[in-house]
């Protein structure tokens, strides 16, 4: 059963409680400081999932040129597998080739499957690895990426 939320494009204001959904939904996640330092609304955006007028998931990114990186999907445990992630990846998707962004990039964890079985379903394909990545737990860093516009041909070679 899909959950019904409004979909809002966030700003300065709003990091904080972002960051506080971050701290419950990602192990070693970003703090507060560290989205406050990243966000810069000419190239940076945060979408949010309000459900009730509780903020209950966030999606954000940021974009140089043609190409965007998708940095955190993340969407409180309750309110999980009622298909607000994948809404929050539409708009962000929708959001980028508004800005002409050609690729979305990501990277996530090694050891999460159902994040990565998420990004293959909704076209996303395997391009790199970091090892020893990611810390608190230690893991690796699977590179991900995916077309949105017509002028980008990535096979995966």
């Amino acid at each position: 059963m899909k959950l019904k939320a409004d979909i809002i494009k966030c700003g300065f204001d709003e990091l904080k409680k972002i960051a506080e959904i971050e701290s419950k939904c990602i192990p070693d996640g970003w703090s507060l400081k560290a989205f406050e330092d990243w966000y810069d609304d000419k190239k940076t955006v945060v979408f949010a999932a309000v459900c009730n007028g509780e903020m209950i998931g966030f999606a954000n990114g940021s974009w140089v040129l043609d190409e965007g990186e998708l940095l955190n999907i993340a969407v409180l445990e309750k309110y999980r597998r009622q298909g607000l992630a994948e809404i929050l990846l539409k708009t962000l998707e929708d959001f980028f080739t508004e800005k002409n962004i050609t690729v979305i990039y990501l990277e996530v964890r090694e050891k999460n499957q159902s994040a990565l079985s998420f990004y293959e379903k909704h076209g996303f394909i395997k391009n790199g690895f970091r090892k020893n990545y990611y810390r608190n737990p230690n893991d690796n860093g699977v590179l991900m990426i995916k077309k949105i516009g017509d002028k980008y041909a990535y096979t995966g070679n």
